[in-house]
């Protein structure tokens, strides 16, 4: 008879049965075919209710480990050996571990001060949006999005970056990266992809993970190399325009009007359009985007919230040109929004009330305040490093001349409690020209910590 050592008497004895009993079938020591006690013998044996003995046997049963034969009583079931590779095995002490070491002043290129976050707007935004009155919103999101977002960044888009489009040719998504699957969804495998050289990493990563064909083209003072690009048809050139990332750089219209050109020249090129860190320009005004000088329809144009509201809301949007509009329909039903709809409301609510509008400006100033900041206190640094990339965004890059790596940059920092993000992982190949740089973000840092990283820096650099 089976002997069950209870630890505790309380109200699931059924529990420590049913536990008891998977173990020891899993344990081999209940052997396949053997038969089990009945219920009622084992609840005498064990002291307990032949309910108890019934509900520890019906999940055994309802898990496939006893099988019940009717007036024969309950079987063990044939279970094959769980095999664990042992060549995949790693100890407990080989495993690596995160970093521990204390970070004090971390210059993130894409954090934002939260200190400046408009949380009572989003509280009154809120209590109006979360409305039991409104039928809609506890529906699943339309498949482009909620029509009232779509509608305020009509508006929004053309007013402050001259993107010209209606609501039904834009598409909400769940941050960039979801919105460029979207697209290799629509164009298949076949289409091949231009990317600057440095580029923003996931946008690599995810056309190649989905099997298109990757160009990378090297970037000069004035954005992606054209004449390079020449010999390719039917591509989708991927770029950064307004703030080229991560260095920094601007293309100018001279540029922009041959990128055009090129997409032009055959039916299939698209340009993918970027528009990262637009609103943040702080010795001109914000350029306009390269959509609002595309008259062919070649400019399918990307936007996000991450830097001018949070990361932690995870919603983009996409103006798709007209013939990609069609096709995208085709494939919406197996797409769906991702996003919440009463955080896309509240998105829009925010737009349509004006306040997002002042809200971008106030840290506009706030971050052009911070980066003249940064800009003073590595004036100590004197002729030894190189800056660029400083006249907008979150962060500018700083190249030393002393002959220390980039490595060495990023350890002797860290090793003081500073952390600053190398360039070269940004870089398909060839970063040889790029030595000795990283980026320093300043969006989450306040002026204390700025002065006070830019000296550990000092020391830890040997500047």
């Amino acid at each position: 008879m089976i002997t069950i050592p209870f630890k505790n008497k309380g109200a699931f004895l059924y529990v420590e049965i049913y536990e008891y009993l998977k173990r020891e079938i899993t344990d081999g020591n209940l052997k396949f075919g053997e038969k089990l006690p009945s219920k009622r013998s084992l609840a005498s044996h064990l002291s307990v209710s032949v309910n108890t003995v019934d509900a520890a046997y019906g999940q055994l049963v309802a898990e496939g480990y006893l099988e019940s034969s009717p007036k024969r009583g309950y079987f063990v079931c044939q279970i094959d050996t769980y095999l664990l590779k042992q060549n995949n095995h790693v100890s407990e002490k080989k495993i690596k571990k995160p970093e521990t070491r204390s970070v004090k002043i971390d210059f993130s290129p894409n954090a934002i001060d939260q200190r400046i976050f408009p949380y009572e707007a989003f509280r009154k935004i809120f209590k109006v949006t979360f409305n039991e009155y409104d039928s809609y919103l506890l529906n699943k999101p339309d498949l482009q999005g909620e029509l009232e977002l779509r509608k305020a960044l009509v508006e929004l888009l053309y007013r402050s970056r001259g993107v010209r489009c209606n609501e039904d040719q834009i598409i909400i998504g769940s941050g960039t990266s979801h919105l460029l699957q979207i697209l290799g969804l629509l164009w298949g495998k076949n289409k091949s992809v231009v990317l600057e050289n440095p580029v923003y990493l996931k946008a690599y990563h995810i056309f190649e993970k989905m099997g298109n064909p990757v160009i990378s083209i090297d970037i000069d003072e004035k954005g992606i190399q054209i004449e390079p690009m020449k010999k390719f048809s039917d591509v989708a050139v991927y770029v950064t325009p307004s703030h080229q990332f991560p260095l920094g750089m601007s293309m100018p219209i001279d540029r922009r009007i041959r990128l055009l050109n090129f997409a032009n020249q055959d039916q299939g090129n698209y340009i993918i359009e970027d528009d990262y860190d637009s609103e943040f320009r702080y010795n001109e005004k914000p350029l306009p985007s390269l959509q609002s000088i595309d008259n062919n329809g070649k400019v399918i144009y990307i936007g996000t919230f991450s830097k001018s509201i949070a990361p932690s809301f995870r919603i983009s949007y996409m103006v798709l040109p007209e013939a990609l509009l069609k096709a995208y329909l085709e494939i919406a039903d197996a797409i769906s929004s991702p996003v919440s709809s009463l955080e896309q409301k509240m998105i829009g609510a925010f737009i349509s009330d004006g306040v997002f509008e002042k809200h971008v400006n106030k840290m506009r100033k706030v971050y052009k305040g911070k980066r003249i900041v940064l800009m003073n206190a590595l004036k100590q640094w004197g002729d030894r490093v190189k800056i660029t990339g400083e006249n907008a965004g979150h962060h500018l890059l700083v190249q030393l001349d002393n002959g220390l790596t980039e490595e060495a940059m990023y350890t002797r920092a860290l090793a003081q409690g500073v952390r600053v993000y190398p360039v070269s992982p940004y870089f398909i190949h060839g970063a040889e020209n790029y030595k000795s740089m990283v980026l320093l973000g300043y969006g989450s840092l306040t002026d204390k910590q700025i002065y006070s990283g830019i000296g550990i820096l000092k020391e830890a650099w040997d500047l």
